[in-house]
């Protein structure tokens, strides 16, 4: 899956860090958009990424014959020309970053052989549900109420993490008290309060690919931030996913910030309790101030010496990375409108008991899917036409268990031997039997197909679970007092998901919330700007 982009610097081992200098750790979403506020604030900031491009999950990837797909963002909400989510994509993207509406429905649903559709608009989204359920129009009213008062929790859930230690302590403890009511209470817990209708419950919760987790262990708050980030409908960054690194990346060149790539951070050295240096391909560099965006259990359990961290850190220990995916990605010799393909998402399941499936620990063997989320990236990107008349891009995506690939972690990419080439030629025949199933007209039209594991995103991802979405998003997650960005360790900040939440806006979200705690009131101005100019 290799793109290689040369016009990002390699690390050398000359490379020296002033005690000035920010060393952002990670090239992710969450990275990157730290990197333009402090960049903004007049900081020196450095950038360092283990593989030859940055980016984290907004990469994509080539083949010879054309073929592009992402491996990671697949569609965005909230992208509405005035709305804030734009605004700021816009200023960290210096305005070069545009998007695509997937238009309605933007995404289906289908639950034992029932389709529903998802429409952008809340008032529509009632109408639509209301026609499906004639019967539960309270609940569905009652859930949407839910939503929007869960969301304004969530707000100051998230405001309270860069508080100092005296408000954390008073105001911040108000607000965490608040948010207990959303987020000790699974998804599940919330919506049989409201209907005992189990095909509704199936529903509301067939997006919940998006944060990763089933209605019985999904943490209610989590999942109300998801919904309501789609509720105004899909979008997609036009001319790919890459487009949201590549933008965002040239816009930190032009604010003097390095990005390094071939850079893998080993250790991060301390001294006491202060940030010393870090250990960059097996060598030893001195610095002061260290953001890490490896995601909260490879920063503290695998960066870290043991030795520093305090008695709320073993709490960590008992958090569960979220899932892991098997991902079909097939190739098309005929354009999306010769083949009438859509441009919405869909999401698939053979029956409404979403959490047998999705928590399924036979699926990896049996003969059918039970669950598919299918992306159609070519029929959403409005640039695609122009440079491939004539082909299609198509992904499927299904639950999987990191441990069924364990034994493979070590194997060398490419090189990982017959039983694990027989695993993915087994999915690979059950995801094609299902797209010719949804869409007989793929016949004879599919040129390339090929599939990505677990431990293909833990090699390219460095998440050692092979996980997609950090933590999983459990109600314990939300008790956990250092998901925050500020650490006990002088100089070692944190940014990404794990602060925030899952996905590409949770993540940019994060690097707000960490900028905020180093630069403080100067992100009042650039949040003023942002609105006034963006």
């Amino acid at each position: 899956m290799r793109m290689v982009e040369k016009s990002y610097k390699k690390f050398t081992s000359d490379y020296s860090f002033t005690d000035e200098t920010y060393v952002i750790v990670g090239s992710g979403i969450g990275g990157l958009s730290t990197a333009v506020f402090l960049a903004k604030a007049g900081k020196k900031v450095v950038i360092l990424e283990q593989h030859y491009t940055p980016g984290g999950f907004t990469h994509t990837f080539k083949r010879r014959n054309g073929f592009t797909w992402d491996v990671g963002v697949h569609y965005v909400g909230n992208m509405a020309r005035d709305s804030q989510l734009r605004k700021i994509f816009n200023y960290l993207s210096d305005k070069e970053l545009e998007w695509d509406a997937l238009g309605d429905p933007y995404d289906v649903a289908y639950i034992n052989g029932k389709k529903f559709e998802f429409v952008s608009g809340r008032e529509n989204f009632r109408q639509k549900f209301h026609s499906y359920f004639p019967k539960d129009t309270i609940a569905i009213d009652d859930y949407l109420d839910l939503l929007d008062r869960s969301s304004k929790s969530n707000l100051l859930f998230f405001v309270q993490k860069v508080f100092p230690f005296v408000l954390r302590n008073t105001v911040g403890h108000i607000f965490r008290k608040l948010h207990k009511k959303w987020s000790q209470k699974t998804t599940y817990d919330i919506l049989s309060s409201l209907t005992n209708n189990q095909e509704l419950i199936a529903v509301l919760c067939a997006q919940c690919g998006n944060y990763g987790l089933s209605p019985k262990k999904s943490s209610f708050a989590a999942h109300a931030i998801v919904i309501n980030h789609f509720m105004e409908g899909g979008y997609y960054p036009r001319g790919g996913a890459n487009r949201i690194h590549e933008t965002i990346s040239k816009h930190l060149k032009t604010l003097g910030v390095d990005i390094l790539i071939n850079a893998k951070v080993n250790k991060i050295i301390t001294a006491g309790t202060s940030v010393r240096g870090l250990v960059i391909n097996d060598k030893e560099f001195t610095c002061k101030r260290v953001i890490s965006n490896t995601g909260i259990h490879t920063t503290f359990l695998h960066l870290l010496d043991q030795k520093v961290l305090q008695k709320k850190h073993q709490i960590l220990k008992s958090l569960k990375p979220s899932t892991s995916h098997l991902c079909l990605y097939i190739g098309l010799d005929k354009s999306d409108e010769y083949l009438q393909l859509p441009r919405h998402n869909i999401w698939w399941y053979a029956h409404k008991d979403t959490d047998e499936i999705l928590n399924d620990k036979e699926s990896l063997s049996k003969d059918q899917l039970s669950f598919a989320y299918i992306s159609f990236p070519s029929a959403k990107d409005s640039t695609w036409g122009s440079k491939q008349q004539h082909r299609a891009t198509i992904q499927l995506i299904s639950n999987a268990r990191y441990e069924n690939f364990e034994i493979f972690e070590n194997e060398p990419w490419l090189n990982r031997g017959e039983e694990y080439d027989q695993i993915k030629e087994n999915f690979k025949k059950k995801g094609i039997a299902l797209l010719k199933e949804l869409y007989p007209q793929l016949e004879n039209h599919i040129v390339h197909a090929e599939v990505s594991t677990p431990v293909t995103t833990r090699t390219f991802s460095n998440y050692k679970k092979g996980e997609i979405y950090g933590l999983s998003h459990t109600p314990e997650r939300f008790n956990t007092h250092v998901l925050r960005p500020k650490t006990h360790i002088k100089g070692l900040y944190l940014t990404g998901q794990d602060i925030t939440l899952v996905g590409l806006c949770g993540a940019m979200s994060s690097g707000i919330l960490t900028a905020s705690t180093i630069i403080k009131w100067d992100m009042s101005k650039q949040f003023k700007t942002i609105m006034t100019n963006y």
